[in-house]
């Protein structure tokens, strides 16, 4: 089981965020209605790619276990918060 020591706010809604700096983690954390997050992560080569949609249902929140650069989602009703 891996601990956080730091969590920081990244982004909000469908404005989503950017240039994360070195998160090793990010929360979605999901209000009401399930919606859908598309994350920009890293491939092995360097170049920064989307992954996704993943679909995240009402109420809850999901911890992504990797380096994440940016976020898009489908509604004001997901947060996302870096891991550190």
């Amino acid at each position: 089981m891996r601990t956080f020591n730091n969590v920081k706010f990244f982004g909000t809604g469908t404005a989503g965020a950017t240039a994360a700096k070195q998160n090793e983690a990010i929360l979605i954390r999901n209000g009401t209605g399930t919606n859908t997050v598309t994350l920009q992560c890293m491939d092995p080569n360097g170049a920064i790619v989307p992954v996704g949609p993943l679909s995240v249902s009402a109420n809850t929140a999901v911890i992504w276990p990797t380096y994440v650069y940016g976020f898009t989602a489908s509604s004001a009703n997901v947060t996302v918060y870096e891991l550190f």
